[in-house]
């Protein structure tokens, strides 16, 4: 009975930890901060999305995976976006507490997947974009958190 105990007793002190962080927890920022471009062909090109991610908390946060969606609004009908981009970013990311790490995320699109957002781009420098996703943590609690995010693009960088 008394070792029975001591495991019981145990296994919450353990798991105090844990539930105190899951308590305290406040879910990472996500932002475009900016875009390049790598490479532009005849039907596409890749552009490199710089994302901010932002660790509001007072201990490191690590990922295992960040899935998005990246979509452009048709300029010719602001109701309509056409999706630009879809990945994943597999490779563990560790932010530590209280700061912030810019991602490169490549992103390969195609002309005929941008709609009328292509001759926005051309016409003003600018579009808008949507994304949106899921960020995994590894540490310190294994769980998935959703982001969505809209802005303007433009050349010079986000507005």
């Amino acid at each position: 009975m008394l070792l029975r105990n001591r495991a019981i007793l145990t296994a919450l002190l353990l798991a105090l930890p844990v539930g105190a962080c899951a308590g305290a927890y406040r879910q990472p920022e996500i932002q475009l901060e900016g875009i390049r471009v790598g490479g532009i062909g005849l039907r596409g090109g890749t552009l490199y999305a710089q994302v901010l991610v932002t660790n509001p908390n007072n201990f490191d946060l690590e990922t295992r995976a960040l899935t998005y969606d990246l979509e452009v609004n048709d300029p010719t009908d602001r109701s309509q976006w056409a999706r630009l981009a879809q990945g994943v970013i597999d490779e563990r990311v560790r932010v530590e507490r209280r700061s912030s790490k810019i991602l490169e995320v490549p992103v390969q699109f195609r002309y005929d997947d941008m709609g009328g957002a292509l001759r926005q781009i051309l016409d003003t420098g600018t579009f808008n974009y949507r994304v949106s996703g899921d960020v995994r943590l590894s540490e310190p609690i294994g769980r998935t958190f959703p982001f969505r995010r809209t802005g303007t693009v433009s050349l010079d960088g986000i507005r």
